[in-house]
């Protein structure tokens, strides 16, 4: 748990010192600005999980995978690895650092939405603890995708169009919770279900819906934190011997 904590308040410096925070708020900022003018009161339920869906936790898998390609460069990476540090704690830092960035920064967008439309509509305010719940699921989902990617590349350039298309793929729920296309196969998604969380913080849910959003978010996370570690194992650990 030392090591943790050390190696999370190690990668919030260097989040700081890169200005990720500073893109976090005027990105929160425009977010709450544009949000604020497409939708009303009565549209934040899908409106919220929408723009966190295909935002926030797409910046989620572009930080991680920078970071760990800035690392590899560095030659901060290869250290690590024989380093008293284990790779679980290594990966966990950035997942859980970087899952709240992506906190912040939706609190930001979200808060400010909500602070510009609560000024002539009556809002109501969603349930804020299952909201973060939420928030919290998509950027560990993202990040974990994004280091189950990363670790197969040296440069960031040709991660690019495979970080574009994986996503894409991750952000199609959006079109299942906008209304546009309702097909079941779209809860397939890893991203679906911390999606419906983020909903149920602004909406009842049906006992089904509750059951799915809280089960299938473990398994993702528990199924893409088992593949991330054996990738970063198989890519990073094993290539630098």
């Amino acid at each position: 748990m030392t090591r943790l904590t050390s190696a999370m308040k190690t990668d919030s410096t260097v989040q700081v010192r890169n200005n990720y925070y500073s893109v976090a708020v005027a990105a929160g900022i425009i977010t709450a600005a544009v949000l604020s003018q497409l939708v009303g009161a009565d549209s934040l339920s899908y409106a919220v999980p929408v723009v966190v869906l295909l935002v926030t936790g797409g910046t989620a898998m572009l930080y991680v995978m920078g970071l760990i390609i800035f690392e590899k460069d560095e030659g901060t990476l290869y250290a690590t690895i024989v380093s008293p540090l284990r790779v679980p704690e290594y990966l966990w830092s950035k997942i859980l650092t970087l899952s709240v960035l992506a906190l912040f920064e939706t609190f930001i967008a979200v808060g400010g939405a909500m602070l510009i439309i609560g000024r002539s509509s009556a809002i109501e305010l969603p349930a804020i603890p299952l909201l973060i719940v939420g928030v919290l699921a998509v950027g560990v989902i993202y990040t974990l995708a994004g280091i189950i990617l990363v670790v197969r590349y040296d440069k960031i350039t040709a991660a690019l169009v495979p970080m574009g298309a994986i996503g894409a793929v991750l952000q199609l729920p959006a079109l299942y919770f906008l209304g546009w296309f309702q097909h079941p196969a779209l809860l397939l998604i890893p991203t679906s279900a911390p999606t419906m969380l983020m909903q149920g913080a602004f909406v009842p849910l049906e006992m089904w819906q509750w059951v799915y959003a809280s089960a299938v978010t473990v398994l993702m996370v528990a199924v893409l934190a088992f593949w991330a570690n054996r990738a970063f194992l198989r890519h990073v650990v094993m290539g630098a011997r």
